[in-house]
């Protein structure tokens, strides 16, 4: 196409110029090489440092005393030795030339330390990266404190190169489901239905958010990793407490009833060398998408009010470290979440009273006919009815134990070992019903029996049709082994892993089937697959250039559950090369290029999706399906500023085939053509990213990010087919649904240490796109898929923190606001309406916005004004708005 070769003439272009660039670079820097000894034995001395005076150049002696030192730019310079328990050396008048090497020799003499004061070191992470050509973005823990942020997602989102649509984060353009979570190294994802891990905040270390420029190592992922680092004990105990509320004393003074607590604290555990950490966090809250469903509470001590609410959330996180000696460490780790909530349906949320009657004429024993609904009971006969507490409410379980071994068997070679077992469970059901406990077959809750009427929105009676039991486990084995050899950092590993899979999916479950089981739509099976991996990665440093090879090798079985006549490879593998160059020009900047190939196994669900029935489900698995594939190619440049002060540049384009779809297929089974998944689909993106970091120093730091992004293909999702019928079948990229098109965000950190403190986080994007629909349509020109755009999007979020010392103690008092200008955003502009109403159709706020530019929902209420028109009705749905202003107060405690 057009627009891929221009943009394969434009990298061209950056290549030849960037690599004319740097080779002129290079003729203005040289080296500088040697050995450092023991002036008294002449023996080497490794692990000294050797520095570059008034430069940010240095190297540390290897076993045998030698160190070079790389890029020194071309003059006369100044060169320290040091080592402790030896005097410094320092050579002057050192000539650099162009190109060439120059050797210089230390001798360095033994002393004797009569008094060693007590010294605190604080590292800081480089701005910058100078030997790696991937492009990543770092989350610290401490700006998910002093940031007005929720979670570590929502602190993602800020970064360059994420789009966060409707709760989901998309790195460079990809589906949502492209991102690969890993605690610690180990990959945590349901192999099921994908999704995301979540701890709690005070157990976090840091996150590593990589983006593009992927090493061998990271498999499973088409558009990015998060690698959350978990925090351990340290030498003495230590601590934080915080709390958080909206509640400011009334029931009527709060905006969503929420409370946080979270707690982490660690240090020294029985035997030396043994530290321990411990987190928890509870969330508690009714949202902004309040629900009318009653919940029990008690009270203690006539003013503490506890029960469950519309959301609950508790993240339990404990962690036992333990060095062995100098080069041996074992880390055992357990993690729990849980969580219980329930989903706020716009149709389902009108609470009143219902008339019902009697009937014994139908079939001879008592039935329940609903009739005419009410604000407030008009007589007798009229019921409360609440559709809340009749919609399903989920519970959500997370465990993973693991143990890393860590050996480092000298100062060049060390090897991991890694294993994991990790759960979810998750249970969707109404009042706690088995399927056949249900109420009222569908469509009936909209119908009033007695009057022969029928509600055109709103339901009247019955529990919403869903019913699903899901539980999966997996268990993990890994190994990475590291070692470097003159300029090459070797690394390879292995990763074996076991799913056991079980799933109960429901819809209608008040109906039988043909087999004779509960549900309409009924999805049942349990499976087992393994799967693996091995990887080799080079890292070659020469003449100032970095080179980072490597080749990934994966493979995955379907197991042996599946008839070999129904597949026609039970064990599927496949190679990712990944090639990258570093190029540092000078003790400032580095440049980059890489070229990757990207596999990822589909979600297990759409491999084994009900294959025993035809009948029973909307579209089948198919376990012929082939892995997603994405090839990229990314080129980008860091700058240092200052000590300070670091940005990056990216720009990226990224080739994405072999994507699922849903397609009819003749199948042995079934006499006329089924659903199946397949690999049709395929999407491009391209962009570019900006960001300029400043740390913490001089009393402010922040972040300014800005991303440039196209995201094109065929379709936004699988399923997309089973939802519209079109004229005729996409064959043309169109924007995919979260294809924002410009991002900004800005952080802003403003601080007196340990006086007080405001950060600012401010974000804007250009409007998602949507497809527009017509009243009258009954299929969809593939044409018009996402060509109009929505409303773009602006948030101001800030939080203010006092600090005091009480007893030796930080304690920290804190405000948080969050879109404080109430800016209207549209979340959602169709959020889901299933089941539809009878005479409804599930695009009716998208008809409504199309004809009105009006967000909020509408349906449509028939001929009311007698005009031969109908009329829609608008409903004010709270799930397409973002939520508006919102303030917190908090206060925590470090000890």
């Amino acid at each position: 196409m057009p627009r891929c070769n221009a943009l394969l003439v434009l990298v061209l272009l950056c290549l030849l110029v960037a690599f004319t660039a740097s080779a002129g670079l290079a003729q203005s820097v040289g080296k500088i090489a040697g050995r450092v000894v023991d002036t008294s034995t002449g023996e080497p001395l490794p692990y000294a440092n050797v520095v570059v005076l008034g430069s940010t150049l240095g190297a540390m002696a290897l076993e045998d005393g030698s160190f070079v030192i790389n890029r020194v730019p071309v003059g006369v310079h100044s060169v320290r030795a040091m080592m402790m328990g030896f005097d410094t050396e320092t050579r002057t008048d050192v000539a650099v030339d162009a190109g060439r090497t120059t050797t210089v020799e230390f001798g360095l003499h033994a002393k004797v330390v009569a008094t060693l004061d007590e010294i605190k070191v604080k590292g800081e992470r480089v701005g910058i990266d100078f030997e790696s050509s991937t492009t990543k973005h770092v989350l610290e823990s401490k700006e998910l404190t002093t940031l007005p942020v929720d979670s570590f997602q929502e602190a993602i989102a800020l970064r360059s190169g994420v789009v966060a649509q409707g709760g989901q984060l998309h790195f460079r353009g990809g589906r949502t489901g492209e991102v690969l979570y890993m605690v610690d190294g180990i990959p945590v994802r349901d192999p099921l239905v994908g999704g995301a891990v979540d701890l709690a905040t005070l157990a976090l270390s840091e996150s590593e958010i990589l983006l593009g420029g992927l090493d061998a190592k990271y498999g499973n992922a088409q558009s990015g990793i998060v690698n959350i680092v978990t925090k351990e004990g340290g030498s003495t105990f230590s601590g934080e407490i915080r709390y958080l509320t909206d509640d400011f004393g009334a029931r009527d003074k709060t905006y969503d009833n929420y409370d946080r607590i979270s707690i982490g604290f660690g240090g020294p555990f029985f035997l030396k060398g043994m530290t321990y950490f411990l987190s928890y966090e509870g969330t508690y809250e009714d949202t902004y998408l309040k629900t009318t469903e009653e919940r029990s509470r008690y009270r203690i001590l006539d003013f503490i009010s506890l029960g469950n609410r519309q959301s609950n959330e508790s993240k339990f996180q404990s962690k036992l470290s333990y060095k062995i000696g100098r080069n041996y460490k074992l880390t055992a780790e357990y993690v729990q979440n849980y969580s219980l909530h329930d989903n706020y349906l716009h149709m389902w949320s009108r609470n009143g009273y219902v008339s019902v009657m009697r009937d014994t004429a139908t079939s001879g024993e008592i039935d329940l006919l609903h009739g005419a609904w009410s604000w407030y009971p008009v007589d007798s006969t009229y019921l409360p009815y609440n559709p809340a507490e009749h919609t399903p409410n989920y519970l959500n379980k997370f465990r993973q134990f693991k143990m890393v071994w860590t050996h480092t068997v000298s100062p060049s070679l060390f090897y991991t070992a890694k294993l994991s077992n990790h759960s979810y469970d998750s249970k969707g059901s109404v009042l706690d019903k088995m399927p056949w406990e249900y109420e009222v077959r569908y469509p009936e809750y909209w119908y009033n029996w007695i009057d022969g009427d029928v509600e055109p929105f709103y339901v009247t009676h019955g529990d919403y049709p869903y019913y699903n039991e899901r539980r999966t486990k997996i268990w993990t084995v890994m190994g990475d082994l590291t070692g470097k050899h003159r300029g090459h950092t070797f690394q390879s590993g292995f990763e074996a892993t076991y799913n056991d899979m079980r799933l109960l999916a429901i819809r209608y479950p008040e109906r039988v089937n043909s087999q004779g089981l509960y549900g309409a739509l009924r999805s049942d099976y349990h499976y087992f697959n393994p799967e693996g991996a091995f990887y080799v990665q080079d890292r070659w440093e020469h003449e100032g250039m970095v080179l980072n090879i490597g080749l990934r090798y994966d493979v995955f079985s379907v197991g042996d559950q599946i008839d070999l006549s129904d597949v026609a490879e039970r064990v599927k593998d496949q190679v990712s090369p990944r090639i990258g160059i570093a190029y540092p020009i000078s003790d400032r900047d580095v440049l980059s290029f890489h070229y990757g190939r990207y596999y990822q196994i589909p979600d297990r669900r759409f491999i084994f999706e009900d294959r025993r029935s035809a009948s029973t489900v909307i579209v089948r698995g198919n376990p012929d399906l082939s892995n997603e594939t994405t090839i990229s190619y990314q080129a980008a440049v860091q700058h240092m500023f200052s000590s300070t002060v670091f940005g990056q540049f990216s720009v990226y384009y990224k080739d994405i085939f072999g994507l699922l779809s849903a397609q009819e297929r003749v199948v042995s089974d079934s006499p006329n053509p089924i659903l199946v998944y397949v690999n049709q689909d395929y999407a491009s993106t391209r962009g570019f990213e900006v960001s300029l970091r400043k740390r913490f120093s001089h009393n402010f730091g922040g972040e300014l990010s800005y991303t440039f992004g196209l995201a094109t293909g065929v379709a936004s999702d699988p399923e997309q087919l089973t939802r519209t019928p079109f004229l005729y079948l996409p064959i043309a990229e169109q924007p995919l649904d979260w294809d924002q098109r410009h991002t900004v965000s800005a952080s802003l950190y403003l601080s007196v240490p340990d006086q007080w403190s405001v950060s600012f986080v401010w974000r804007y994007g250009t409007g998602f796109p949507y497809t527009p629909v017509g009243r009258n349509e009954r299929e969809q020109d593939p044409a018009k898929i996402n060509s109009e755009r929505l409303p773009s999007t602006t948030t101001l979020d800030v939080q203010a923190e006092k600090h005091y010392r009480i007893w030796g103690q930080h304690l920290t008092v804190f405000l948080q606001g969050m879109n404080l200008l109430n800016a209207k955003n549209i979340f959602l502009l169709q959020p889901n309406n299933w089941p539809p109403a009878p005479y409804g159709n599930t695009q009716d706020y998208v008809i409504y916005y199309t004809e009105t530019q009006r967000a909020g929902g509408a349906y449509n209420a028939g001929d009311v004004n007698d005009d031969g028109r109908d009329d829609y009705f608008p409903v004010n749905d709270p799930r397409v708005w973002q939520e508006g202003t919102l303030v917190r107060m908090g206060i925590g405690i470090r000890f």
